[in-house]
């Protein structure tokens, strides 16, 4: 918005020097952008209507200095029986309309009336025209002057019909209304868009002799909504949308009246004023101590309330109020669209006092925390993905879909098991994502199409999963949701494994690659992590490679999965050559990480070991037995670890792997024996007999 320095020091007290108000201007939130001299570019708060206007700069410098503001001569308006009008919609809050006739030649504005419209680079249209523009930037209250003889019956305000059609203001030609379209209307045609633009139809002239003035109040929402589709944004749409005062329809009027009765034109009979708008006398109670408190200033009771009337906030307290140092005060009108809680006012005693001259402080720390487990591991797992050149990714928490179309999978699937929205606004985000693996591939196909050769991704994300039987329309608590959520790391890899120089040529980043990648997770975590075959019915073996996946097991629990992309797949996103490696791991990994160690004072007995050879078919991952081992000796092993392997074949010719363990126990508690401990490490023997047995696992 353009100011006029000479103008708004009719509206309030000014400091003399330029460079002293753009100073105040600056501390008080209305920011200068360029000063051309006595011309002021201002950016105002996006939230805050009443700021559009000189008024409601002024009545932030008074909120500041104190000084009073000054607003421009009104006529006082008789509300009567006037021009017929029909309100048939709740979106026209308040609506008025005042008929006035030429009286004598139609004169323009003076030049010190104009004067706004000169600094806002508003040309001189005729006095109806350049009345209602120059109210709306003294008042910031839109007003529109319509040619009474293109008025057809009553003038209604209501809502569009679908198809129904305008002919708005410097268009070549009339466009469809979106339905529900709040205008303004008579029996035949569009005067209006309503808070947006008048329409040709309607509109004065140079001929014009009879006028009926509109002064209104509407729907934020409603006129943002017109405004955003049809294309047409103009400045009352800029204070309509923000929402403006509805007690100030009438004031707008009259100042409106006032400067045209100055320029040839009389009122004909009352102003009928229509909509069922009632002031709700919105009333606030602030704790004066916890004021003082948030501010660091410590304010008197009456100084506060002094300083809050400025801005038109009126005390309404009783004397048991004041004792308590309660404060209660009634929100004027044309911040009753973004006042609605007591700490609000803090915003307001802070600018009346100035941001420069709060004292800064730091809010009181006892002592410092450490981060949790949890955080320290999941930046354990960042830093070895960060180092082998991944970047971190964002999806969405939905997609369509199609995305699950194109995995191929059966009818049926855990992972086509969604929570979906019923009434998604669009299609194309209707589904929680049940898995990472879609949009990875999703996103690597993305890549491809623009010659990105080398892809290496990840996220920490959720899944969702529905509860079985559950109506995600109904609320069931906090304690019954209607899915359950998983949180997980994917990553993705495309392209070699090293970048390229002078040595041969790298192998591609394949799946060994990623179990690499995975055991090095597991080194800094401190997890002793397997990997082992991938079970058929895990949820995403059918979309990866059946011979080149497999899966990332503690303790024998799976917690991760990884392995090329399905063939299927792959053909579906477009994809021919390349051949991504996806993986996962479920964030349980991060509770599970050991803690930080204590110091412990050395044993006074002797460590106990104890060695033990399994025999495994080809392929067996060593560590899922060791997995077994150490949750079967939970209570007393301290380790279980792989020392030597051995291949050979079996009895049959068939290639198999011997592999030793060996058994720790650090600090054997009192009356644990030599005889103790080989009856528990049979124990573990018949435990993967037990787990491991039918796949071919025996004691050597």
């Amino acid at each position: 918005m353009k100011l006029s320095l000479s103008v708004l020091r009719r509206f309030v007290a000014l400091p003399a020097s330029a460079d002293e108000v753009r100073d105040l201007l600056d501390d008080v939130g209305v920011e200068v952008k360029r000063a051309d001299g006595d011309l002021f570019t201002v950016e105002l708060l996006a939230n805050r209507g009443d700021h559009h206007c000189y008024e409601g700069v002024a009545r932030e410098v008074a909120l500041r200095t104190g000084a009073p503001v000054r607003t421009p001569t009104v006529a006082s308006l008789a509300v009567g029986a006037g021009p017929a009008v029909a309100v048939e919609t709740p979106g026209a809050l308040v609506y008025t309309l005042t008929r006035l006739t030429r009286a004598r030649a139609e004169a323009p504005l003076t030049a010190d009336d104009a004067a706004p419209l000169v600094a806002a680079g508003l040309d001189g249209i005729g006095a109806a025209v350049d009345a209602t523009n120059l109210v709306n930037l003294e008042l910031g209250q839109p007003t529109h002057a319509f040619d009474a003889d293109a008025v057809r019956g009553v003038v209604r305000v209501r809502e569009s019909a679908p198809g129904e059609r305008a002919w708005p203001l410097f268009r070549p030609g009339p466009v469809e209304l979106p339905a529900g379209t709040l205008v303004i209307a008579d029996d035949e045609k569009v005067l209006a868009i309503a808070g947006v633009i008048g329409c040709e139809e309607s509109k004065t002239t140079a001929a014009t002799t009879a006028l009926l003035l509109e002064s209104a109040c509407f729907d934020p929402v409603k006129v943002r909504l017109a405004s955003r589709a049809l294309g047409i944004h103009t400045d009352s749409t800029a204070r309509f949308e923000r929402g403006s005062d509805p007690a100030r329809a009438l004031v707008g009027a009259g100042r409106v009246v006032h400067l045209l009765e100055g320029a040839g034109w009389a009122r004909v009979g009352p102003t009928t004023q229509a909509g069922a708008w009632q002031d709700p006398q919105r009333v606030l109670r602030v704790d004066v101590a916890a004021a003082r408190r948030f501010l660091g200033v410590d304010l008197r009771f009456d100084d506060m309330v002094a300083r809050l009337a400025r801005a038109g906030f009126a005390e309404l307290g009783t004397p048991a109020d004041r004792a308590a140092e309660a404060l209660v005060l009634r929100v004027p009108s044309w911040r009753l669209w973004d006042v609605e809680h007591a700490a609000d006012l803090y915003e307001e005693l802070a600018k009346s006092i100035g941001y420069n001259a709060i004292p800064t402080t730091l809010p009181a720390v006892d002592m410092g925390a450490l981060p949790a487990p949890a955080d320290v591991a999941r930046d354990a797992v960042d830093a070895v993905l960060l180092a082998a050149g991944f970047h971190e990714v964002f999806t969405d928490g939905f997609h369509a879909r199609a995305l699950d179309e194109a995995l191929g999978l059966p009818a049926g699937h855990v992972l086509l098991q969604h929570v979906e929205t019923r009434n998604a606004l669009d299609r194309a985000y209707s589904l929680l994502k049940t898995n990472g693996f879609a949009q990875a591939i999703e996103a690597v196909a993305a890549n491809l199409r623009f010659k990105a050769e080398a892809v290496r991704l990840f996220e920490w994300t959720r899944s969702f999963h529905p509860v079985a039987g559950a109506d995600p329309l109904v609320s069931r608590g906090p304690a019954a949701p209607p899915c359950t959520e998983r949180r997980f790391c994917w990553g993705v890899v495309v392209g070699d494994e090293r970048p390229r120089g002078w040595g041969p040529p790298p192998r591609p980043a394949d799946v060994f690659f990623v179990k690499g990648l995975l055991e090095e997770i597991g080194v800094s975590l401190r997890l002793p992590l397997a990997v082992g075959p991938l079970p058929p019915d895990a949820p995403l073996a059918a979309v990866l490679h059946p011979t080149r996946a497999a899966g990332l097991f503690l303790d024998g629990v799976l917690v991760g999965t990884f392995g090329e992309a399905h063939p299927r797949v792959l053909r579906a996103f477009k994809i021919k050559k390349e051949r991504p490696v996806y993986f996962e791991l479920d964030a349980a990994l991060l509770d599970a990480a050991p803690r930080p160690g204590r110091f412990r004072d050395p044993a006074s007995t002797q460590a106990m070991e104890r060695a033990l050879a399994f025999t495994l078919p080809w392929g067996f991952g060593a560590q899922v037995v060791a997995g077994t081992l150490r949750a079967a000796g939970a209570d007393w092993l301290d380790a279980a670890d792989p020392v030597d392997t051995y291949d050979h074949t079996d009895a049959t010719g068939a290639p198999v792997r011997t592999v030793t363990y060996r058994l720790r126990v650090e600090q054997p508690p009192a009356g644990f024996t030599a005889e103790t401990l080989n009856e528990r490490v049979r124990a573990l023997v018949d435990a993967v007999a037990a787990a491991h047995g039918a796949a071919g696992v025996h004691l050597r």
